[in-house]
């Protein structure tokens, strides 16, 4: 019995360390995949799409925050990650779950490799704000894109009162971010892209703490529009001094 008692417990060891040892080779396959996505996006965005960044400055070192920009490409997000010049490992970005997991391969892919957090369209953000909360005790940042979707026209679209809403739960600052040229590269609906200079522009942070609930507003969403908007317009003053430098270089 005691010989029997002995092997099983080795047995289980055995199986346990097993599963340890495979789940710690995923995620150094895992890693090793990311790290080569990143590299390699920021090379051909680097080289094929001139792409450029202003305003590295302003973002954080040593807290989490949230990244919000104008979207109206597919080429948006790896603009943003490349610019933000971290390991893709610290930054993940809130996706329609419509689109980016309707499939099984679709699924692993952008929830494993492109650390997308999905997201129900028309689910006011509700859905993803138990891991957005949890990612951000991590110390890492979350890419959002606030007009929902992406504009069919290049123009800056309204912003989503769900925005607000998330970014006032979620308590932490907001880095406004502009991107220019991703339109023309790659506008919605175009299978592939055009060679075009891309260029991301960071703002000054924004503090979510100026936004007490219930003091003179008749609800809380007009709060959480009040934030969307607020974060649009610093978009929008990023938009316009960038259409000024550019003015005055001609």
């Amino acid at each position: 019995m005691l010989v029997d008692s002995g092997k099983n417990l080795n047995s289980s060891h055995g199986g346990s360390l097993s599963s340890t040892l495979q789940e710690a080779g995923l995620n150094l396959v895992q890693q090793g995949l990311q790290s080569c996505i990143w590299h390699s996006g920021k090379f051909v965005l680097e080289t094929g799409f001139r792409l450029q960044c202003q305003g590295r400055e302003y973002l954080p070192e040593h807290q989490p925050y949230i990244i919000a920009a104008n979207h109206a490409s597919h080429l948006d997000g790896p603009a943003i990650i490349a610019a933000y010049g971290k390991p893709l490992t610290t930054i993940y970005s809130l996706a329609a779950r419509d689109y980016f997991f309707d499939r099984p391969t679709k699924q692993w892919i952008s929830g494993k490799l492109l650390n997308l957090i999905p997201c129900n369209r028309g689910s006011f953000f509700r859905d993803c704000l138990p891991i957005c909360k949890e990612i951000l005790t991590q110390n890492k940042t979350i890419l959002i894109f606030p007009e929902g979707t992406r504009s069919a026209t290049g123009e800056l679209q309204a912003f989503k009162a769900g925005f607000g809403f998330l970014a006032l739960k979620l308590g932490v600052p907001i880095v406004p971010a502009y991107i220019a040229g991703s339109y023309q590269a790659l506008p919605k609906g175009q299978r592939f892209p055009r060679r075009c200079s891309i260029n991301v522009t960071f703002g000054k942070l924004l503090g979510i703490e100026s936004y007490p609930v219930g003091e003179g507003r008749a609800s809380n969403r007009q709060l959480y529009q009040e934030i969307a908007d607020d974060v649009r317009s610093a978009i929008v003053n990023l938009q316009e001094q960038r259409f000024c430098s550019l003015e005055n270089l001609n």
